[in-house]
């Protein structure tokens, strides 16, 4: 039976001397390369040895976090597997048949398919579990400065730089202490925000000529194909944030990009919200999940233009009875 562990049971287990794999989420991002990569701190102190594995490799800029490791899944005997920001066994993509050996689980999506047992904690970001787990072991002025570079990463990316409304006052305490220990948040916030690659210009660009708006202008869609990557010169890597380019579209309400898999007959999907409309649900209903305001899943389709309509159908419900809500309120 899958259940749900208390931070102090967490800790208990953490303690436990294991050969451990962390297993990210595919297309991975600061917050889940940032909280894997600061359990590995925590590991290695307290004796464990550890490695990070993830379906896709990561940009190279994010190399601040993984040191330029290799992320490549290589069977070793593990003793123990932890999925770390992963809301669902869909999201190990080409690892998820990797998702029957996790033991546990951290995580702070609301919405998700749980696969283990699991911590929980519905922070704005995944690191900052990680830092009230360094902080439930009471080693954190045992840990190294490269912790708490990885932590701030996480914490800044899932926050838009502490932007969104996910921020809360705990997460700003978190921040404050993290940054207390000598990081430079300037440069890491740089290089999340404001470092981008020739390929992801040419995105950006590509993205500006080929977006779609639906509902008077309430969903942007982007779609990005096989062959559109491929005729570009451009990998999933370049297009990982590409949903907040079109949710940055004065009107929108909900922003959407669609990635073609390897296997053409899925896409991944990222979708943004710019109002109080719960994206996590929809995207439960592809088998995804996440938070009320970002959240992702896998669309099933024939083709890209079936799964653009199946997409825009199911979201334009979401923004039809956000308005209808607006009205009768």
């Amino acid at each position: 039976m899958i259940k749900e562990i208390s931070l102090n049971y967490l800790a208990a287990k953490i303690k436990e001397v294991k050969y451990t794999l962390i297993l990210c989420h595919k297309n991975p991002d600061p917050d889940t390369l940032g909280s894997a990569f600061a359990l590995k701190e925590i590991l290695a102190y307290l004796g464990s040895s550890a490695d990070v594995a993830c379906a896709d490799a990561p940009p190279s800029k994010f190399s601040f976090i993984t040191g330029g490791a290799s992320l490549e899944y290589t069977e070793k005997g593990y003793e123990r597997y932890i999925a770390i920001d992963v809301a669902s066994p869909m999201q190990l993509g080409d690892l998820s048949f990797l998702a029957e050996r996790v033991d546990l689980t951290i995580d702070h999506h609301k919405m998700c398919t749980r696969f283990s047992e699991y911590y929980a904690d519905f922070k704005a970001s995944c690191a900052e579990n990680i830092y009230l787990l360094a902080r439930e072991l009471n080693i954190l002025d045992k840990l190294p400065l490269q912790f708490y570079n990885c932590l701030y990463a996480g914490m800044s990316a899932d926050t838009g730089g502490f932007r969104y409304s996910n921020v809360t006052p705990e997460t700003m305490s978190s921040a404050s202490e993290i940054i207390k220990r000598g990081i430079d948040h300037a440069e890491i916030n740089r290089i999340i925000f404001d470092s981008k690659s020739l390929e992801e210009i040419k995105a950006q660009k590509l993205t500006y000529e080929k977006m779609q708006l639906f509902y008077d202008g309430a969903l942007s869609l982007i779609m990005f194909t096989n062959e559109m990557k491929e005729s570009n010169g451009i990998t999933d890597a370049d297009i990982g944030d590409i949903v907040n380019t079109v949710r940055s579209v004065e009107g929108v309400l909900v922003a959407i990009s669609l990635k073609q898999q390897k296997d053409e007959s899925k896409y991944s999907l990222s979708s943004r919200a710019n109002a109080e409309i719960d994206v996590s649900k929809v995207c439960m209903g592809f088998g995804g999940g996440g938070h009320v305001r970002a959240a992702g899943a896998t669309v099933v389709a024939d083709s890209p233009e079936d799964a653009v309509q199946i997409v825009v159908s199911k979201f334009g419900e979401a923004i039809e009875e956000y308005k209808k809500g607006l009205k009768n309120g």
